[in-house]
């Protein structure tokens, strides 16, 4: 319900150079982000205008709104150092009728601009970013202009949520102590980034037990392992990915997942006392990939 009222009621406070922060996040998120969105009008011509900083990437979509309320990918683009200038700049255009390189053409279903910062380095600062072209700012803006409408977005929000999250919950606990590709009807409402493999599991551990996540091999770029609990929820504690995740002699990266975990464990994700949960595992611009191998260990 925060979720929904955030925007419904404050969305003129979380805005900065066209563009709005999420506040709160909605379930799932993914912690090694900064998010970033705008309404978008295909009748209208953007620039964004960026600086990569201390960020490792910075990806840009389009998205329409499907049946449930869920945003769907309809226009992509993305930056890495290796596409900005010397200054770690680049710029994007957008509009219905752009062509050619550094633009993004809006189709005309479009209604949602989210950008997605991959940002891990706590000493540097994340990208920056500016939206242009958007209608100037008009002081209190309910959704909807109401207060009628934006409580009435509220509960839709909510109700939508609510209705989605139950899905997700009910297919985690199909997948009891394992990670697996999450069904195609779901995949497709959270499926942001369209280079991203999206892995699903839950955790229901006996008193004294722990996972052990064997990754595939190889992996290269981005890769990430959290832990939620059944509304996904991120437990605020640390996730593993491929920056600060311990090989073993073998070349195998296991990751031990629960409550009580074994000392020698070099790459862990401490539940923080739950013995049930989920688990999403994050895999960027590797095509296709087997799920990691999950195994209950009793200590």
């Amino acid at each position: 319900m925060t979720a929904a009222l955030g925007p419904a009621l404050l969305g003129h406070l979380l805005q900065e150079d066209g563009l709005s922060r999420p506040l709160p996040c909605h379930g799932g998120p993914n912690p090694d982000y900064v998010m970033r969105h705008a309404a978008i009008d295909p009748a209208r011509r953007y620039h964004l205008e960026g600086r990569i900083n201390g960020s490792e990437r910075v990806g840009v979509g389009l998205y329409r709104i499907g049946p449930n309320g869920a945003p769907v990918e309809v226009g992509y683009a993305a930056f890495t150092p290796a596409d900005c200038d010397a200054d770690g700049r680049f710029l994007l255009g957008l509009s219905a009728d752009a062509t050619g390189p550094d633009t993004l053409t809006i189709p005309a279903d479009a209604r949602i601009l989210l950008i997605r910062i991959l940002h891990r380095d706590p000493l540097s600062d994340p990208a920056r970013l500016r939206l242009s072209g958007g209608p100037a700012s008009s002081g209190i803006a309910l959704a909807t202009r109401s207060h009628d409408g934006a409580l009435a977005f509220v509960a839709r929000t909510l109700g939508n949520n609510v209705r989605e999250y139950l899905k997700w919950t009910a297919a985690a606990v199909e997948r009891r102590n394992r990670l697996d590709s999450a069904p195609a009807d779901l995949a497709a409402t959270v499926q942001g980034d369209p280079d991203t493999l999206y892995f699903l599991g839950g955790f229901d551990l006996a008193e004294g037990e722990w996972l052990e996540v064997t990754m595939p091999q190889p992996l290269s770029g981005y890769w990430s392992l959290h832990a939620y609990n059944y509304w996904f929820e991120h437990l605020q504690t640390p996730g593993i990915h491929d920056r600060n995740a311990v090989a073993d002699p073998d070349g195998r990266i296991r990751i031990g997942i629960g409550p009580t975990l074994p000392g020698d464990a070099q790459n862990r994700i401490d539940t923080l006392g739950r013995r049930r949960g989920t688990l999403i595992c994050r895999i960027i611009g590797q095509g296709s990939q087997p799920a990691a191998i999950v195994r209950a260990v009793k200590s």
